[in-house]
């Protein structure tokens, strides 16, 4: 997909062009409104808002970085203004690290298919699941994400370790990970 041609093209009211943007991100893009909302219809719902935004707002996309990245952080943005909006932050604020490092994570990772992982996944709390999403899917770092939702860097990094041990509290329920202390 040629960015330059589609922006152009956008930026001067062809709807097509749009169309074909959409057609080919919002596959993509509904995979990861699922992974923040858990829910099926919310996640099309984002989908919706967020290409809407994309519309109204590819003026202001200046040529500078990566397209889809920028259309992804205007999804992400949205995903997380969803979950503020219905409130279902819940942060646990002891910043106390709790990381446990395990060869056996990685190995027993690679053995899910995707719709697993995100089963899983989805069975944490909402902050939880949201400092995931974002420093492990996204590739924020821990100040990008205090920034992003409104708390410290060292709670991200917390937040992140207890989802992580959370994670493996899941998958040992489930007999994935069931050598790991």
């Amino acid at each position: 997909m040629n960015f330059a041609e589609i922006i152009s093209k956008i930026k001067a009211g062809d709807a097509l062009a749009f169309k074909k943007l959409y057609e080919h991100y919002a596959p993509k893009f509904k995979g990861i409104a699922f992974r923040y909302v858990g829910n099926e219809n919310e996640a099309n719902d984002l989908i919706q808002e967020t290409f809407v935004k994309i519309y109204k707002s590819v003026n202001s996309y200046k040529g500078d970085g990566n397209f889809e990245g920028w259309m992804k952080r205007i999804l992400v943005n949205s995903c997380l203004n969803y979950i503020k909006r219905e409130k279902k932050y819940a942060f646990d604020f002891d910043t106390t690290l709790v990381e446990q490092p395990s060869t056996k994570w990685d190995s027993a990772i690679s053995e899910m298919s995707f719709e697993e992982i995100v089963a899983v996944i989805n069975r944490l709390p909402v902050g939880y699941k949201t400092v995931f999403n974002l420093a492990v899917f996204d590739g924020y770092s821990h100040k990008e994400i205090g920034e992003m939702i409104g708390i410290t860097e060292s709670a991200s990094r917390s937040q992140l370790s207890k989802a992580k041990n959370k994670l493996k509290e899941e998958l040992k329920k489930l007999n994935i990970l069931s050598s790991i202390a």
